[in-house]
């Protein structure tokens, strides 16, 4: 018993050390980078199942001025997300940080209209930031279904058109293969973004 409360109390110490260095890329990226633009944005999100639902807050940056690749930061949540266990069907909240990679294609034609498009793919970790756990006094069991430190992956896709300058608007579909042990989670979004730019502008060559 000594050796498996040893085991659990160093997995939680690994858990917290992961989501410490996740918090301190973080600062560093937002803090250090030379931006001279950041996107800030909110999207909602709609689940594949009836009741699932939530929302996402990010900020993100391409690498260099004209790059079509960005880093992406930001949190999560989804609401009534449900799993099956023991013949019973369980629904519980999930929080997430997160940090992705995309690449952005813009696209080129004479119809300006069709420029004020762009593609996004994306692939990313989600650090779970809850703990889910069901307790089956009956059967004297406890399942844990998320807990703190969880790290799971996940795609995404979405369009992006640009309402103006520095305002646009963003549609898309985000699949976890594997959520901890709620399985695989899906959701349409919908949302929107802001350019924000820092320092000088320069004009010219």
């Amino acid at each position: 018993m000594v050796f498996g409360n040893r085991w659990v109390e160093l997995g939680v110490v690994v858990k917290g050390q992961v989501v410490a260095v996740f918090l301190t890329v973080l600062s560093l990226l937002v803090f250090s980078l030379p931006a001279q633009a950041l996107e800030l944005g909110a999207s909602g999100h709609k689940g594949t199942e009836n009741d699932t639902q939530g929302y996402s807050l990010f900020i993100a940056d391409n690498f260099s001025r004209r790059s079509p690749y960005y880093w992406r930061f930001g949190f999560s949540r989804y609401d009534d997300v449900s799993v099956e266990w023991n013949n019973s069907s369980l629904k519980f909240p999930l929080n997430s940080a997160e940090a992705s990679l995309s690449y952005r294609h813009q696209f080129t034609s004479r119809n300006p209209m069709m420029r004020r498009f762009s593609l996004e793919y994306e692939v990313g970790a989600a650090v779970a930031l809850t703990e889910n756990k069901f307790t089956w006094p009956e059967l004297n069991e406890e399942k844990f279904f998320s807990e703190q430190g969880d790290i799971n992956g996940f795609l995404a896709i979405s369009g992006h058109y640009k309402v103006s300058s520095n305002v646009s608007a963003t549609l898309g579909v985000k699949h976890y293969p594997k959520m901890s042990e709620f399985g695989s989670i899906s959701s349409v979004f919908l949302g929107i973004k802001f350019n924000l730019n820092f320092g000088q502008t320069y004009y010219g060559n």
